[in-house]
């Protein structure tokens, strides 16, 4: 489960790499931690404005729901979605033909089990360039939006640093971005980019365990930390990299 997300990219970055402004420009601030388990406002790149970056609330709701989103959410957990679930009929399968959404960050984490003990880990590009993860939404009645990240099973390499449940959000080269938002994709053509290998060009390193903590957000708690039994410095395939330290 991915519930906190970082975005420390300023607008201007983020509009210069994925070459879209945002619809609400004053509504968006840089955050180092983003916490999904609080009702939070996230940009993403819909379908349906897919020249614009637009806010809309992380963890995704049914449509035409009226309640609060915290009531659904503690019944069931939307801020992600698992790649196999989407072909299933379900609530949110429609989605998946008729919303998706790309969903720009600057990096995302991951927990590694040693011996009884959590390491967090965050995942960046070297660059420090935002990317985007990919995701679905829906529309409420009033007009704004909710979202959740599809997430796909890992390698096995990627195991070595994230072994919790063995997923990761998944993420398309910068250069499938468009055909994720093309409209006019069949079933066919959307499970064909599902499938696909997931493109990681990321780095991976431990950070401080103030990440666990609630509440608790500094600019310096992405920088890599060492720890004597969290690996640091191994090169994963599939382009993830472990930051030596």
């Amino acid at each position: 489960m991915y519930h906190k997300l970082s975005n420390t990219a300023s607008r201007t970055t983020l509009e210069k790499e994925f070459n879209r402004r945002f619809k609400y420009p004053n509504l968006f601030q840089k955050q180092v931690l983003i916490n999904g388990i609080d009702e939070v406002t996230i940009p993403i790149i819909p379908m349906e404005e897919a020249d614009l970056m637009v806010p809309a609330i992380w963890g995704l709701l049914p449509e035409g729901y009226k309640d609060e989103w915290s009531v659904f959410q503690d019944i069931f957990n939307s801020l992600n979605l698992n790649i196999h679930s989407l072909s299933n009929p379900s609530w949110y399968s429609n989605a998946l033909l008729q919303r998706r959404c790309l969903i720009p960050v600057t990096g995302f984490f991951t927990s590694y089990l040693i011996d009884g003990i959590l390491y967090p880990y965050y995942f960046r590009r070297r660059s420090g360039l935002p990317f985007c993860l990919t995701g679905i939404y829906n529309k409420l009645d009033d007009g704004f939006l909710t979202c959740s990240i599809i997430t796909t099973h890992t390698n096995h390499n990627l195991k070595a640093i994230q072994n919790i449940d063995g997923t990761v959000p998944m993420m398309l080269s910068k250069d499938q971005y468009n055909t994720w938002l093309n409209q006019d994709l069949n079933e066919n053509d959307i499970q064909n980019l599902l499938n696909a290998t997931p493109n990681f060009r990321l780095i991976a390193h431990p950070i401080s365990k103030e990440f666990f903590k609630n509440n608790i957000s500094y600019t310096s708690m992405l920088e890599p930390v060492y720890y004597e039994a969290a690996p640091t410095g191994m090169i994963l395939k599939h382009g993830v990299e472990l930051l030596s330290l």
